[in-house]
């Protein structure tokens, strides 16, 4: 195809906001900088511009810029997307391009046309040589080459020039017929996050070597999604249909991958053209994907169990989790070559318990292989990649008989280990390894209700769902548990803490501030104890489903708890304390959780998807049928203020948001609530659709304490090292193996 055509008639540029487009140079400018943009995502706009006086249809649009090839509306949805990014332009409050709902876009920026002040003009290329080749057309590749030195590239190489300028690195190590020459060194390169975007995992790279894939959350609405850079093009694209994706997998053919995503494990391909619902998972402990076409999938709270990638099959179990061996959770599965054995995680109560293990699907036997809390990454064929003190270590053993060998190296410094809600995975293909750099640090901080921080609660470790007493002078919060679980109170006058109990998750308080309920065995087991810590806990209740406390409820009578239902979405049920019945309070097709009870007890906040997004509502408490939404654009983990004239929650891209409250106090009253208004954006440490608490209001919303994560720049990028297995023969020398 050739690009959009100019009439003699028409100027030589544009001009628009603070851009300028030059159409004799084909090039793209934003304050007399350069805007890289592939060759088809350029023709669109100018498409646009040109015809700006109307809605330009979507398959017009395909015709005239893709009329020597047939493509889906996928490649005009992925273009747009691109575009919208240049351009800073936000899709829900457009400057430049809008969505014409089920028909096209329209340019709606006012522009000015005239001669263009750039380079001379210049032909445009017969073929266009920075467009990748579509998956199908990928020839097989040669194995990754292997550049010399090091170096690292900066965001603005990465962005405009990292595909010329890996080419060229790779053209002064290879001899002829691509073969590698002697004496190549390791080379670090650094994917920054995508304009407007935070990364929010790890890099996945492709069994192939060709693809680094990663969740980026969206700066602007705080959602989600799946990204695919081609390494060595340079060509960077978010997957449509991916919104909320965490623990990204590739597939052995290097074109497929699996994800999780609103309690299902789904599949695409790098083009966004098959997604498919697979299985649904509540809590997913991240996935493996054979030559067999078959995927590993962890619930972490349960076990290992192996499902067909076409979801046309049963779900299966693989390895069930141990009450008897005190086993918390399983994770991050992967497969060896031989495609039966596989690698995972275990966590548990018992320190020699947990480690790294190898399974095998058809002796059904279990090896551990490594001890350590960290997941392992196998780099084939001979060394297993975890963290431990800060350190990226690699640990070489023998894949026959599963034995380590005793030699272990250091390849980076300054790593926080994996974990199961970060999702910094350490990622290994062929010669490449990919990581996140930088140490994440989570607290928890004192803010006012301006978000000016006014210190940390200083505790002995990491404290995760935070509950303050109902007298305002105690906290209640449970630790990791898959690195030195337990029960803590707190004071909060003074720094005296201490642990109650070794095992516990999700704590909340009785409404006279005298017991606490919790959940323990990885949530299979409700239990109650004193605050004050004498006697043991008493167990409430047991169930086949794992629990998650929301509240106790005024009267002291029940408390609230969501589980999943028998499609893996979360329900709302209540537990009397007198004789233990269960009975659901909201149980639909949606998911239904994080419920919160008024102070007057009359009312209910939770969480529900039904919408397509997780949104706030309250109903009357316990009879329902008086529902109103609460937030408008997505939040979750509402909290009353304890005046009850105040309703907080987490908007989508974390930040506290406030909603007035008021109504008569009569049973049969309205409730009647405010549009919410934005109070501070702090450094939360996870999203508001997640299973705990984030932040806690005391001293009626003069005070918040946040889960905080220090450390998490935005700007946090990956880390891929090329011919990584140099970097252990420039480390080999004079360390220590017992770190």
């Amino acid at each position: 195809m050739s690009a959009p055509t100019q009439d003699k008639t028409t100027a030589a540029g544009y001009r628009f906001g603070d851009f300028q487009v030059d159409v004799d140079a084909r090039k793209l400018t934003r304050a007399g900088e350069p805007v890289p943009l592939p060759s088809r995502v350029y023709d669109v706009l100018v498409y646009l511009i040109e015809n700006r006086e109307r809605p330009v249809q979507k398959d017009e649009i395909i015709t005239a810029i893709w009329s020597e090839v047939i493509v889906t509306d996928d490649s005009l949805i992925h273009a747009i997307s691109v575009l919208r990014r240049a351009l800073s332009d936000e899709r829900q409050n457009p400057t430049y391009i809008e969505t014409i709902p089920r028909r096209g876009y329209r340019f709606i920026a006012e522009v000015t046309t005239g001669s263009a002040e750039t380079a001379p003009p210049r032909e445009l290329p017969p073929e266009r040589a920075d467009r990748p080749l579509p998956p199908a057309a990928v020839p097989a590749a040669a194995p990754m080459p292997k550049p010399t030195g090091w170096r690292r590239f900066s965001e603005a190489l990465m962005v405009a020039g990292l595909a010329a300028a890996v080419v060229a690195i790779l053209l002064q190590v290879m001899g002829p017929g691509g073969q590698e020459t002697a004496g190549t060194a390791s080379v670090r390169l650094y994917q920054p996050p995508p304009s407007g975007t935070s990364i929010a995992s790890g890099g996945v790279l492709s069994p192939d070597g060709r693809y680094l894939m990663f969740v980026a959350r969206d700066e602007s609405d705080g959602h989600k999604g799946l990204w695919v850079r081609a390494l060595q093009s340079g060509e960077m694209w978010t997957l449509e249909g991916t919104t909320g994706a965490s623990k990204p997998f590739w597939a052995p053919d290097s074109r497929r991958l699996g994800f999780f995503a609103n309690g299902q494990l789904m599949t695409t391909d790098i083009n966004s053209e098959s997604l498919q619902a697979v299985a649904p998972v509540l809590t997913p402990g991240g996935a493996a994907w054979n030559a067999d076409d078959r995927i590993l999938f962890a619930e972490w709270a349960s076990g290992l169990y192996l499902v067909p990638a076409s979801g046309d099959g049963a779900v299966t179990d693989v390895l069930t989790l141990s009450r008897a061996a005190e086993d918390i959770a399983f994770s991050w599965p992967q497969f060896f070559p031989d495609n039966e054995r596989y690698l995972y995680q275990v966590v548990s109560l018992d320190p020699g318990r947990t480690g790294v293990y190898v399974g095998n699907l058809a002796t059904r036997e279990q090896v551990k292989l490594l001890d350590t809390t960290s997941p392992a990454t196998l780099a084939p064929p001979r060394h297993l990649l975890h963290v431990r003190n800060d350190m990226l270590i690699a640990e070489e053993f023998d894949p026959q008989w599963l034995e380590l060998t005793g030699r272990a190296m250091v390849i980076a410094r300054g790593i926080t280990e994996p974990s199961l809600t970060a999702d910094n995975i350490v990622s290994a293909s062929s010669d490449l390894i990919a990581f996140e750099q930088g140490l994440r640090q989570q607290n928890l901080v004192w803010y006012d209700r301006r978000g000016e921080r006014l210190g940390n609660l200083n505790m002995p470790t990491v404290l995760f769902n935070p509950r303050v007493s109902p007298d305002g002078t105690e906290l209640l919060a449970s630790s990791s548990i898959t690195n030195n679980p337990g029960l803590w109170i707190a004071s909060l006058a003074r720094e005296e803490y201490a642990r109650l109990e070794n095992d516990a998750i999700a704590p909340v308080w009785s409404p006279d501030g005298r017991h606490v309920a919790f959940t323990a065995h990885g949530g299979y087991d409700m239990k109650i104890r004193s605050r004050q810590g004498e006697g043991a806990s008493q167990l409430l209740t047991s169930d086949d489903a794992v629990m998650i406390l929301n509240d106790w409820s005024v009267d002291g009578s029940e408390i609230l708890f969501s589980k999943p239902g028998s499609d893996a979405d979360l329900d709302l049920w209540r537990i009397r304390l007198d004789d233990g019945s269960k009975m659901p309070l909201l149980a639909t097709e949606h998911s239904e959780s994080q419920a919160r009870l008024s102070p007057d007890g009359q009312w209910v906040a939770y969480t529900s998807d039904e919408s397509g997004a997780q949104q706030v509502y309250v109903d009357r408490y316990p009879g329902l049928g008086a529902r109103q939404q609460v937030s408008l654009s997505g939040g979750g983990q509402p909290q009353w203020q304890a005046d009850q004239q105040a309703l907080y929650f987490l908007s989508s891209d974390r930040a506290i948001m406030s909603v007035d409250v008021s109504n008569s106090g009569n049973l049969d009253s309205t409730l009647v609530v405010s549009e919410p208004r934005r109070l501070f954006r702090p450094a939360v440490a996870g999203d508001p659709d997640g299973a705990r608490d984030y932040f806690a209001v005391v001293n009626n919303g003069e005070r918040f304490l946040v889960d905080n994560a220090e450390g998490m720049d935005r700007n946090q990028g990956i880390t891929v090292i090329v011919n990584w297995a140099e970097t252990l023969q420039d480390n080999a020398a004079g360390l220590d193996t017992t770190f």
